[in-house]
C-alpha cells in the first residue's frame, strides 16, 4: 500500500518531555497531552519529537498514544485541546506542561 494513501486520524498522546525552564538555563523533566493529526503512532511520535526540538525541547518518551475516540469524555482541556486539531490538518497542540517533584 503507498503511504500517500494512508488516512491521517487524530491522536492524543501523553509524552514525557524535557524542556528548559522558564527563566534559567536548567531543564526540567515532566509530561503533557498532545493532540496531532497522524497515520500512526510512529508518525505521531515523530512529528511531535520535530515540533519540540524547534524549541529546544526533548521528546523523552510516548507513555501513551491512540486515536481519538470523539465520542469519549475529555477534560475541558483535552476537549479544547482536540476541538483545535479538528479544524488543522497541521496542527499540534501541547497541552500543560506538568513537571514531576525532584529532591
Amino acid at each position: 500500500m503507498n503511504a500517500d494513501f494512508l488516512m491521517e486520524s487524530m491522536w492524543l498522546v501523553v509524552a514525557e518531555v524535557i524542556a528548559e525552564a522558564e527563566g534559567t538555563s536548567e531543564s526540567e523533566i515532566g509530561f503533557m497531552n498532545i493532540t496531532t493529526w497522524a497515520v500512526s503512532k510512529e508518525d505521531a511520535s515523530s512529528k511531535i519529537e520535530k515540533y519540540l526540538n524547534s524549541f529546544g525541547w526533548s521528546l523523552v518518551l510516548v507513555d501513551k498514544a491512540e486515536v481519538i475516540d470523539e465520542e469519549s469524555g475529555f477534560g475541558d482541556e483535552v476537549a479544547d485541546m482536540v476541538e483545535r486539531t479538528r479544524n488543522n490538518p497541521n496542527a499540534i497542540i501541547l497541552g500543560t506542561f506538568h513537571t514531576y517533584k525532584t529532591n
